[in-house]
């Protein structure tokens, strides 16, 4: 805390990303879930840039949150959180963020399986990205050596730009919504897998991380602050209600953003209210799968040191709870009705 304001701040540079946290801000969530000083002022702070470098976050994610006085971090890597408790970081995960793998891998009509990608190129949004660690798992499960039998190709985060470069040749793989598969499959296009089919128990790939400190000292301020970000949750997936406001909302924060490939336009179309439907926020806010996802890093060779138990990591107790006294409130009923039918429709 600084200057008695929870600080809060994001961990990746993508725009999506803070998404959640500006509405729940400019929605007011965060002050009606009791962020707010005895005069009606916020007593909290969002900073806007990434405390640390894409693709450095497993190493500096708890230095940065120190040196920028953060007690809450955004959308981090879960396996950042395992790598950084098991050197002694004060840092936990308090609730899910991505907790699921919306999409498939998809190749042209040559291409019948993943075992048809060696000697190929796969398209990936970012080195180090989520999409990137889970296309990285699947062709090790499907015996292929990441070093010698792909080469990975940079196309960017839009779905549009993989299916561009799936349908010029680009590429031989890349990551797509499930409703773009379709289109590409009525052109000869192959799904080689769906990994959201391998993790039932949902995949927690991004998750909200918090101090111990702001744990033990202020955890009705935290809670507050998992309040809001639930009902975040639930706004930007109410589609269409909310579509409009969302829209406008990822174009205010693009404009404004540091990074010229985040800005462009072109290369971040609006997204359909089934897009943002389909967000993969979890409605209760938990993070799930830690199990499921650990075996599976542990058989591929990914766990090179020894990892802390799960209960040592997770702190999810606040989040439950604020999960729990949420769906109790009548006025919020119709809200997660909605959100809750969506879920059940999609299985997440």
């Amino acid at each position: 805390m600084r200057e008695g304001k929870l600080r809060i701040g994001p961990t990746c540079y993508h725009t999506l990303h803070i998404v959640p946290i500006m509405a729940a801000h400019e929605m007011n969530l965060l002050s009606d879930e009791g962020l707010k000083t005895a005069d009606g002022s916020r007593a909290y702070e969002i900073l806007r840039d990434p405390m640390v470098p894409f693709g450095l976050e497993k190493l500096g994610i708890s230095q940065g949150m120190k040196e920028r006085s953060v007690d809450i971090a955004l959308d981090v890597q879960s396996q950042t959180i395992f790598f950084q408790r098991a050197r002694g970081a004060d840092i936990y995960i308090i609730a899910g963020w991505r907790n699921q793998v919306p999409g498939v891998m998809i190749g042209p009509p040559h291409i019948k399986s993943l075992k048809d990608l060696k000697g190929n190129r796969v398209g990936i949004s970012d080195y180090n990205s989520i999409r990137h660690w889970v296309q990285q798992s699947q062709l090790r499960k499907a015996g292929l050596d990441l070093e010698r039998d792909v080469e990975w190709v940079r196309i960017g985060v839009a779905s549009h730009l993989h299916k561009q470069a799936i349908r010029s040749g680009r590429v031989e793989c890349g990551p797509v919504p499930t409703w773009d598969a379709e289109d590409l499959k009525k052109e000869g296009c192959n799904v080689l897998v769906s990994p959201a089919d391998q993790y039932p128990d949902g995949r927690p790939e991004r998750i909200i991380a918090a101090t111990g400190r702001i744990l033990e000292e202020k955890p009705d301020l935290v809670k507050s602050f998992l309040k809001a970000l639930i009902r975040s949750y639930w706004f930007v997936r109410d589609m269409p209600k909310n579509y409009e406001y969302i829209t406008n909302l990822e174009k205010r924060l693009r404009f404004i953003s540091p990074d010229p490939e985040e800005r462009v336009v072109k290369n971040n179309p609006s997204r359909t209210a089934r897009d943002l439907e389909a967000m993969p926020f979890p409605i209760d806010g938990l993070a799930t799968g830690f199990e499921d996802m650990l075996k599976e890093e542990e058989k591929l060779g990914e766990l090179n040191y020894e990892v802390p138990a799960i209960k040592d990591v997770c702190a999810q107790d606040l989040v439950t709870e604020a999960h729990q006294e949420l769906i109790q409130r009548k006025e919020l009923q119709a809200e997660y009705q909605r959100v809750s039918a969506v879920a059940e429709r999609l299985g997440y």
